[in-house]
């Protein structure tokens, strides 16, 4: 345990990379399969990815993001989107009973609570949904990258609507985050966190 703990702890926020390092693509489909493992609400898996693995796309990407250099020299960047048209029931119940994991009669009864709680959250399948199940996922992928021996940086500083434009991407789609994925070049910056006490109360 204390070593799996040590794994997560040492997670950094990387911004130095080997512009030379090679991310494969078939590498990048098992992070993305162990990453898709993520929670998410209902498990409608809101979450979309684009990956750019182009240094001349990265290097217009990194002019729409604020001009960090990240962008493009990482090996790999990931864009990570929402889709709320992912909160759709009817897709779900085939889903579920695709898999063989639910029966006809339990998909109604399941779809019938679904709908009830969406009526006491109606904000979990708009942008607060999106943002929450992307999320759960982005930080999922992010471990799962370095299990790979990789590291990443978590952005948000991006002209999201002109990358859009720019990759062709749905104007549907919610943008959540980018993430600069690669070999690092330097460790990011050390934790500075506050006391478990400043931020929890605990109720015996």
């Amino acid at each position: 345990m204390e070593n799996i703990l040590s794994f997560l702890d040492e997670r950094r926020s990387v911004r130095h990379f080997d512009s030379q390092s090679i991310l494969e693509k078939s590498v990048i489909v098992d992070i993305l399969k162990h990453a898709s493992y993520a929670p998410s609400g209902n498990n409608f898996q809101s979450w979309r990815v684009v990956v750019v693995k182009n240094k001349e796309k990265q290097k217009e990407l990194r002019k729409l993001s604020a001009n960090q250099p990240q962008v493009e020299t990482a090996s790999a960047v990931f864009l990570l989107f929402g889709d709320k048209e992912a909160y759709d029931l009817d897709w779900w119940q085939e889903f579920y009973m695709e898999k063989g994991a639910i029966t006809k009669a339990e998909a109604a009864v399941r779809s019938e609570r679904i709908d009830r709680y969406f009526a006491l959250h109606p904000e979990d399948k708009d942008v607060e949904g999106l943002r929450l199940d992307v999320g759960l996922f982005a930080m999922n992928l992010m471990h799962v990258i370095r299990t790979f021996g990789y590291d990443s940086v978590p952005m948000r500083g991006v002209d999201f609507e002109a990358v859009k434009d720019f990759l062709n991407i749905s104007a549907e789609w919610e943008p959540i985050l980018l993430l600069s994925v690669g070999k690092a070049l330097e460790s990011g910056h050390p934790h500075i966190r506050r006391k478990v006490e400043e931020f929890s109360i605990f109720i015996d």
